[in-house]
């Protein structure tokens, strides 16, 4: 058994080969980021204390996992949330977003595409990429402080609604800025970026996320293979967690079968509600044809110009309303607590997340589970990544570097991955 470390990707996690002469017998990717706790640490918390403690699983999808925890203990306890702070949620989400993706897309994907070993390498040819890359991740870092209260671990979000409300100054800033980094986005991404070497080898078999009325990151019901419908709260019986030592995290599987979350599935899903420039630029890049995980990268491309088209006219509806600022501005709906379940689901950006909660009479946590994106994709990763070793162990002699490849394809957050827990 070959060990291997993947390199550009959040966490720490190697792939594991076991080569018999010129046959791979299997396949391992190993999460060796150490357990991190935060079901157990949540059991016996009042709520209030709940979305705080989870939001720490992750510094780049804290808002995702902040506001699908008030999602979950809002299902729990019947919560009618007001229409401006479901706008404010969203908007939140899709800065989460251009700074996820454009840090993903520009920085650690692109290098392979161009052929080099980092941004910084790629930076040096093509300054254009990795400037648009820093400055679709910085409208995202400056969207989560005006919006959230905090460039990472937000605060605003909180049970009831949003405990404050973004200056009107802060709003108009923003808009300002995206407009015109659409246009700026679809120049670069409509251009003919080269091809991987290897991307019709591997293709998604089962393709799963949210899929509403119209294309987005939150609402609906769970859509398998663009046919099979799955309410939110039966995420649990259809789909099934175990642990598989060494990894300390869990594989998850649809029925018997792996399975893709993130960008692609999204388009794959629901592409066709696409409009505008996002609607423009997936036709050009044939994304829905080609269906090979490769596309997870250029799926996030069109997903950039989704967000950013959807920051102006969010804010735009925004400006139009007598929103309250700062501190004192809450926007909150009455609620109490009560002894119950509650499970949501949202679209983070490296996929579909899920958390689910249960309290007693007063709210306190009794017990919760959180399924991350990663921890859905692992065993889809090992399926890819075994068609891969397979096609190439016999004439490449370094296959590294494609498996690699491939790996970043996912955009695997491993931190996030990592909630086994035996206590």
């Amino acid at each position: 058994m070959k060990k291997e470390l993947i390199s550009r990707v959040e966490g720490h996690g190697s792939i594991g080969l076991k080569i018999k002469g010129s046959r791979v017998e299997s396949v391992e990717l190993d999460i060796l980021t150490p357990p991190r706790l935060f079901e157990k640490l949540i059991v016996g918390r009042h709520f209030n204390d709940v979305p705080t403690i989870v939001s720490r699983i992750c510094s780049i999808c804290s808002a995702s996992h902040r506001v699908i925890s008030v999602m979950a203990i809002e299902d729990a306890f019947g919560v009618k949330v007001p229409r401006e702070a479901v706008l404010l949620r969203e908007l939140l989400l899709h800065a989460e977003t251009l700074e996820s993706h454009g840090l993903h897309l520009f920085l650690l994907a692109l290098p392979d595409y161009y052929g080099y070993g980092s941004f910084v390498d790629m930076a040096r040819d093509l300054p254009d990429a990795a400037s648009l890359g820093f400055k679709v991740k910085g409208i995202g870092n400056r969207m989560q402080e005006c919006v959230g209260g905090r460039a990472i671990h937000q605060i605003t979000p909180v049970v009831g609604g949003m405990s404050a409300g973004p200056s009107s100054e802060g709003l108009k800033r923003i808009q300002q800025e995206a407009a015109p980094l659409i246009d700026e986005v679809l120049r670069f991404l409509s251009k003919e970026i080269p091809t991987l070497q290897y991307t019709p080898l591997v293709g998604v078999s089962n393709w799963v996320s949210l899929a509403g009325r119209d294309y987005g990151y939150t609402g609906g019901d769970i859509l398998v293979n663009g046919k099979e419908k799955v309410p939110v709260r039966d995420f649990y019986q259809k789909f099934h967690e175990s642990a598989l030592p060494p990894s300390y995290t869990k594989h998850t599987l649809y029925g018997e079968e792996p399975f893709m979350v993130g960008a692609l599935p999204r388009i794959l899903n629901s592409g066709s509600k696409l409009k505008g420039s996002a609607g423009a630029l997936l036709k050009r890049l044939g994304i829905m044809k080609s269906r090979s995980t490769y596309m997870n990268n250029m799926a996030q491309g069109v997903e950039i110009l989704f967000s950013l088209e959807r920051v102006v006219e969010i804010i735009g509806d925004l400006l139009d309303i007598d929103l309250p600022e700062g501190q004192d501005g809450g926007i909150t709906a009455e609620f109490s607590p009560v002894a119950a379940t509650g499970t949501a689901a949202i679209e983070a950006p490296r996929g579909m997340l899920i958390h689910t909660y249960t309290f007693d009479e007063k709210g306190y946590v009794t017990g919760g589970d959180i399924t991350t994106p990663t921890a859905m994709n692992l065993s889809d990763m090992e399926r890819t990544l075994m068609i891969m070793a397979e096609a190439l162990i016999k004439d490449t002699t370094d296959i590294k570097p494609a498996l690699e490849t491939l790996v970043r394809a996912y955009d695997p957050c491993i931190s996030c991955s990592v909630h086994i827990v035996r206590l």
